[in-house]
């Protein structure tokens, strides 16, 4: 058989030429607020005009970012019409690795999450070889902080050997013993790496090295196709080197984002790390050049406007030495101030509440404008979330690049739940508990349904108890008078079954062990009813799942020893290190939330940067908790303000956009903030040349925080904004209370609503989760302890009686299982209080006898609408002879004032009306002698109430008086009739709505006040 003829195999293109040859680095700029990915692909196209289609794929562009690198395969794309070729895109930071670029071949590297497992273990051992200087939990942070150090002193190629020069003898004993923590980065670190990794590297020095074994190698044998590298400012050690090499090569260029080549050569000579065209200094050093020798990539004539605020902004940027010639710009920023400040807006919201809505105010009518694309950006996760919530209340739903960290996900949820019951696994935290079983996830192998109900009830009873916080076990019992059925015993059960493998984290064990734990707890939590299908895994399951297997990966030969608060805070920093992108199904075309790394590349129509405050953009200039900085100085370490330098190059780059809003609060969670250094020089710079124009930026941004309230309120009819009246529910007659106790009365008199909420409604307040011991608690054992007292002491009060009645008070808190803390503060106070209830106690015993305590009674009163009955439980009523008696309220607070017992407390009267009817057990009808409120406080003892006999008529007449107003159906039950203080919360105020009408002129009452 002959052989076949060979394939006509087609040629490969020639390699195309974009530049003419040049002794010089070839270094363009595309200037700011240009869309950097548009010009980017026009420029290259235009360049390889006249050259077949093939050529483009004999391009290597190096890029910053992977947003840089879909910005521009879209924009290259579109350009094409959307049938071409594409060049060969890579990321700068590992193209120096591999063949792509003729490099070296990747070497062995030391996996991310092995070093850290590796240092958080020599943390450990250096913490416990140095008691006091950190808690054990902290080891995992530590390890991450050194990480960040080591990473950094590899990237600029600093040796740790280099690290004990760097402490001088003189500095102070905090940094030397910073020191000696840091022998973990220069001995421990490589030794262990050597000894577990043999030849690999840690990931900065092998970048670095590959990268300089490029340079070297392009050095012999430059390669000849085009080399570009797009979107970088060079700030980074090793990339600044690599893109110093492709600017000389045959056919190498950088294109700068945000590079001004006319830049004001007294701003370029002072400019410092933290300003715009800081993050470029390193480069230019490298390159031996100045600004004027960069070339536009394309010839452009900017409108008026634009160039007017590029200027302006230049201005404002200005490095402190050289703002002197703002003087002498003054008349011609003046005269330009109106055209560069023409489509620029800001807005200075009270609060991030109010700043994410006004912001979402600006986009929703930024849609209206038929096409407009509209990007808001941001360097504040937490504001990026607002705003999506505030978009979602107009169906808005964003392009979001930002994500999300794991934490934040349900999945992650329900991780950090479980750690927050696993960190109080010997004692119950009655928030963790009912959170965790609240979670969507968490079902124990029940129907959802069926699950919630148990486990609301099992809040509500026993949860929401006073005191459950630090009872032994992570799942209280039921309480005392609470009859679990099967069905809760068993769910109870399941519970505890659930997170009985988190019992392990209560003493140290190894990683892989408490990871095996946590991973079978949380498949029991989430457990599945028979027959029911589990739903599909999302994102954060696979995520989630993803993060325990390479823990259980490196777990056994890196992990070591963990008790809980470590492993939660190894794990919940891995979680967070690990950003989720939203998975939207359908995202609106023309609204996408950015960071300040998305937003190089990208661009929109209207661009709005929120978050401008200290703190947020820029970030805080840390130079960390290991080095200071004359020591970063000597290391030839750069400055913390590097990162201030990017942010600043971020904002310039994006105000230079077409039509912009600038976006701050002036309070994040109730804290003051300091606006951004830029916006501080830009309202300066305005206020000095053009002040109506920076009064105009704030008008159109306070536009959209006045609009803020009728979003709020969803409406926009100023008819229907009307705060609501304070309420005055009418109900009909017959579903008003009947039976009153003497403590409802004065609520009655103060808050007549409260009294309906409470009756009418059937709505009682629901004891807080976790709420400690209260007065309340304070009250009912000093009653208790009274109580006991009195029944002991009948026969007279012994020698020593104020020792006695401490000792009791004691051994009563301590059966009410109150913690010790509280019962020797409670017992202290009554310790300091016992003289004087001592000496009123003899008074009372010579007046008269001690007779019935905590006694129940009642009496009916007869109304036209029928009768109503009058409730109390008597602290203590002593006999005085054979036909009176004296009322005796105990109080462990304040004792009410004359006026307030003349007006509004009348529980000694009523308790004397119904002894007077004979309505307490145990007692004929009796005459009230007096009374009295009798403080068991020091300082708070009231004198006898005298009187009562007399007053008892006029009280009866009062007291039905009172009742019968509300049998009248047009009696209404108003709200906040006299509180006590205005600042005072009543439990109901939030169904009142008091917060809409506190402080209005309420009209005419219908039908009068009692």
């Amino acid at each position: 058989m002959e052989d076949a003829p060979p394939l006509p195999w087609p040629e490969l293109p020639a390699v195309p030429s974009l530049f003419e040859p040049s002794l010089l680095p070839r270094v363009f700029a595309i200037p700011p607020g240009a869309d950097y990915a548009a010009v980017f692909a026009e420029g290259l196209i235009r360049r390889l005009e006249g050259t077949p289609p093939e050529a483009m794929l004999g391009v290597t562009v190096l890029v910053n970012a992977a947003r840089t690198l879909t910005g521009l395969e879209e924009a290259i794309a579109e350009r094409q019409g959307g049938a071409g070729f594409l060049p060969h895109l890579l990321p700068i930071e590992t193209a120096a690795s591999g063949p792509a670029l003729g490099g070296p071949a990747p070497g062995a590297v030391v996996p991310e999450l092995h070093r850290t497992l590796a240092l958080t273990r020599l943390v450990e051992r250096f913490l416990e070889a140095v008691p006091g200087r950190a808690p054990r939990a902290a080891a995992p942070d530590l390890a991450a902080s050194l990480a960040d150090l080591l990473d950094l002193m590899d990237e600029e190629g600093v040796a740790a050997a280099a690290l004990a020069a760097a402490v001088p003898e003189e500095m102070a004993t905090h940094w030397q013993e910073a020191l000696a923590f840091l022998d973990i980065a220069r001995t421990a670190w490589p030794a262990l790496r050597e000894a577990e990794h043999g030849g690999a590297a840690d990931p900065q020095p092998a970048r670095r090295d590959a990268a300089l074994t490029l340079v070297a190698a392009w050095e012999r044998k430059p390669p000849q196709g085009p080399l570009l590298v797009a979107g970088s400012t060079g700030s980074r050690a090793v990339t600044a080197v690599l893109m110093a090499a492709i600017a000389r090569q045959p056919q190498g260029a950088l294109v700068l984002p945000a590079f001004d080549p006319q830049i004001d050569p007294a701003i370029w000579g002072a400019a410092g790390p933290d300003h715009p065209m800081g993050p470029f200094r390193r480069l230019f050093d490298l390159l031996e050049m100045v600004p004027a020798g960069v070339l536009p990539w394309l010839p452009e004539t900017p409108p008026p406007r634009l160039r007017a605020r590029r200027r302006l902004l230049a201005e404002a940027l200005r490095p402190a030495p050289v703002t002197d010639a703002w003087v002498a710009a003054r008349e011609t920023l003046a005269e330009t101030a109106e055209a560069a400040t023409a489509d620029l807006g800001l807005i200075e919201a009270p609060n991030q509440r109010a700043e994410a809505a006004a912001v979402a105010l600006a986009v929703r009518e930024g849609l209206t404008k038929p096409g407009q694309s509209i990007a808001v950006v941001t360097r504040d996760a937490t504001l990026a979330r607002r705003i999506a919530a505030e978009l979602d209340r107009f169906g808005i739903l964003p392009d979001d690049s930002l994500g999300r960290p794991l934490t934040l996900t349900q999945a992650g949820g329900l991780v950090l739940g479980t750690l927050a019951v696993a960190r109080a696994a010997a004692a119950a935290d009655p928030v963790a508990l009912a959170a965790l079983m609240a979670h969507p996830r968490v079902t124990l192998g029940l129907p959802r349904a069926e699950h919630r109900r148990r486990a609301r009830r099992y809040e509500q009873l026993a949860l929401r108890q006073r005191g459950v916080t630090g009872r032994p076990g992570p799942f209280p019992d039921w309480p005392d008078g609470v009859e679990a059925i099967a069905e809760d015993t068993a769910w109870l059960a399941a519970a505890r079954e659930a997170l009985a493998p988190l019992k392990l984290l209560s003493a140290p064990a190894p990683l892989d062990r408490l990871i095996a734990a946590h991973r079978a707890s949380l498949a029991a939590l989430t457990a599945r009813a028979a027959g029911e299908v589990p739903p599909a895994d999302g994102p954060d399951d696979l995520a989630l799942a993803a993060l325990f297997d390479r823990l259980a990966d490196a777990a056994p030969a890196h992990g070591g020893m963990m008790a809980a608060a470590e492993y939660a805070a190894l794990l919940e920093g891995q979680m967070r290190a690990e950003t989720l992108r939203p998975q939207a199904a359908r995202p609106h075309p023309r609204v996408a939330l950015w960071g300040t790394i998305e937003a190089r590349s990208g661009a929109a129509d209207l661009t709005i940067l929120a978050g401008l405050n200290e703190g947020s953009w820029p970030g805080t200039a840390d130079t960390g908790p290991w080095l200071n900085r004359p020591m970063r100085a000597a290391l030839g370490l750069p400055s913390p303000e590097r990162e201030i330098g990017l942010a600043a190059h971020d904002f310039q780059h994006a105000a230079c956009r077409p039509a912009v809003i600038l976006s701050r609060a002036r309070t994040v969670e109730g804290t003051p903030q300091v606006a951004a250094r830029w916006l501080v020089r830009l309202e300066t710079l305005l206020n000095g040349t053009a002040p109506a124009a920076l009064t105009a930026m704030k008008g159109r941004g306070q536009r959209y925080l006045d609009l803020v309230p009728a979003l709020d309120r969803g409406v926009t009819d100023p008819a229907l904004t009307q705060p609501a009246p304070r309420p005055r529910p009418t109900p009909p007659v017959a579903l008003r209370p009947r039976r009153l106790s003497v403590t409802a009365i004065e609520t009655l008199i103060r808050d007549p609503y409260a009294l309906y909420a409470r009756r009418v409604l059937g709505l009682k307040k629901l004891t807080p989760l976790g709420a400690p011991l209260d007065a309340r608690d304070r009250g009912e054992a000093l009653h208790e302890t009274m109580r006991r007292f009195v029944e002991a002491t009948r026969a007279g009060l012994p020698a020593g009686a104020a020792d006695h009645l401490a000792s009791l008070a004691r051994r009563v808190l301590a059966e009410r299982q109150t913690p010790p803390d509280l019962a020797s503060l409670w017992a202290e106070r009554l310790v300091e209080a016992m003289d004087e209830v001592i000496e009123i106690e003899a008074g009372l015993r010579a007046a008269g006898t001690p007779g019935p305590l905590e006694v129940e009674g009642r009496m009916t009163l007869t109304l036209p609408a029928g009768p109503v009955t009058l409730t109390a439980r008597a602290d203590r009523l002593d006999r005085r002879g054979t036909a009176g008696a004296f009322v005796i309220d105990y109080k462990t607070g304040q004792p009410p004032s004359a006026k307030q017992i003349g007006e509004y407390n009348h529980q000694l009267h009523l308790q004397a009306l119904i002894l007077a009817a004979g309505g307490f057990k145990g007692l004929p009808p009796l005459r009230a002698e007096g009374g009295a409120y009798v403080g068991l406080t020091a300082g708070k003892q009231s004198g006898v109430e005298a009187g009562l006999a007399e007053a008892l008529a006029a009280y009866g007449d009062k007291l039905a008086a009172l009742i019968g107003a509300y049998d009248d159906p047009a009696q209404g039950y108003l709200s906040r009739q006299v509180p006590k203080r205005q600042d005072e919360d009543g439990d109901y105020d939030h169904l009142a709505r008091r917060a809409e009408w506190d402080g209005m002129v309420l009209p005419d009452a219908q039908g009068g006040e009692p």
